[in-house]
């Protein structure tokens, strides 16, 4: 499937976001279930354990692993939509086809955090731009197998040259994840349950949209800059050999 990515080698931002609700409307019901599956079981436990104490702890990493399972399981998704224009994937294979790459996406993701974060204490403007310069090494490690620092050069890579033009896109993925973490926290210090629930809602909403943001962004850089040549994670298939042909 290829959207609209713009004239010559500039990103048409109007075209992601159209791409993003496309996708978003065609995959709507897998999002939705991978989401409750996953998201479902940390949200219980934070309201079992609240923040404190062993508890706490457990039910914090859950949720990392929770939202780091999503996130490729979104990338899995588009990925899927990208090819065909079908989201064929069962939930089990889904799920499946993202296990192996579970650890490089939590590791991805904190230090992804980290740097962005001491950037964004130097004055903000630093960490906009390593926001920018490193958005799309996420997908480019699911989809085409790589490390953790590859994908991270291979997001430096693709946004060369556009970075300016994917600065909305940038600004709208952190204003919607700071704005969902702070009507949960805010919600969670007047009652555990609301902010769970509350919680629990709009990360099934809203994080698969964040994610596919993100994803489609990146595929429609790699057409601006390889002509949509995606290099993905090769699977092999080892053939019987069936002996020599039968004499004539």
């Amino acid at each position: 499937m290829s959207g609209s990515s713009g004239t010559g080698s500039h990103l048409d931002i109007g075209g992601v976001f159209e791409a993003t609700g496309d996708i978003y409307s065609k995959a709507f019901g897998t999002f939705w279930i991978v989401a409750l599956v996953l998201l479902i079981p940390s949200a219980i436990l934070q309201l079992i354990f609240g923040n404190d104490g062993i508890g706490g702890l457990i039910a914090g990493i859950v949720q990392i692993v929770a939202t780091a399972w999503l996130a490729g399981s979104v990338i899995r998704i588009v990925q899927d939509v990208e090819e065909d224009g079908q989201a064929d994937y069962s939930i089990g294979d889904l799920l499946g086809s993202v296990w192996p790459r579970l650890l490089a996406i939590i590791g991805l993701e904190i230090l992804v955090g980290i740097i962005v974060g001491i950037g964004l204490i130097l004055i903000i403007i630093p960490g906009i731009i390593l926001a920018l310069i490193l958005a799309v090494s996420l997908p480019a490690l699911v989809v085409e197998g790589i490390g953790v620092f590859d994908a991270m050069s291979r997001s430096a890579e693709l946004t060369r040259d556009n970075r300016m033009r994917i600065l909305a896109v940038g600004i709208l993925l952190i204003l919607i994840l700071i704005g969902v973490s702070l009507v949960a926290s805010l919600l969670a210090a007047v009652t555990p349950i609301l902010g769970a629930l509350v919680g629990l809602v709009l990360g099934i909403l809203l994080y698969p949209y964040v994610y596919m943001l993100t994803t489609v962004l990146y595929f429609r850089l790699v057409e601006l800059k390889e002509g949509g040549v995606v290099a993905v994670e090769e699977t092999v298939i080892v053939e019987e050999d069936a002996g020599p042909p039968p004499a004539v």
